[in-house]
């Protein structure tokens, strides 16, 4: 099994060697875990849907141990920090329990989404397959109000056909 912190590492090759935004992060990782990778990070439901406690752990040993990077810049709209991680690394075969193909394509899906959508794509997938609620599309509204406006429902469900993760 591979260690948490070169997972992320692998993670984080897979993605083109960056991935912009610890929410995003967070997102593929849960994502990924649903389709399969083996990281073992347990998630629970936070504020911006499902996130692990260990999986920011880990991340703190890959900048220490894998030769991630995180760099922080301030977004020009309202000047809130956001994070940058990357790595230079060889690509292996595999990333965890999923092919690197596998992998790259399943991350390239999610990164061309916006960070909102990648974050309902996840509740979604929570609410009707954790939670196990029926009306998912109700709860999500009651969750994450504005933010399921625009389309953004409909681009998160189709994300989810994407990945082979429908919750219809």
């Amino acid at each position: 099994m591979t260690r948490p912190d070169e997972l992320i590492a692998e993670v984080l090759a897979a993605a083109g060697g960056v991935i912009v935004g610890r929410i995003r992060l967070q997102k593929i990782f849960y994502l990924l875990e649903q389709k399969g990778i083996g990281s073992g990070f347990p998630f629970h439901y936070h504020h911006y849907g499902p996130y692990s406690r260990e999986l920011d752990r880990a991340l703190d040993r890959a900048q220490a141990m894998q030769g991630v990077e995180e760099s922080i810049a301030y977004r020009q709209v309202d000047g809130m920090p956001y994070s940058t991680f990357s790595v230079r690394r060889e690509s292996s075969n595999e990333v965890g329990n999923l092919s690197f193909a596998e992998a790259r394509d399943l991350i390239g899906a999610m990164k061309s989404k916006s960070s909102t959508v990648l974050e309902l794509a996840a509740t979604i997938h929570w609410i009707s397959n954790m939670e196990h609620v029926r009306d998912w599309r109700t709860e999500l509204l009651r969750r994450k109000g504005m933010k399921t406006k625009r389309g953004r429902t409909e681009e998160a469900v189709d994300l989810l056909k994407q990945l082979g993760l429908s919750p219809e």
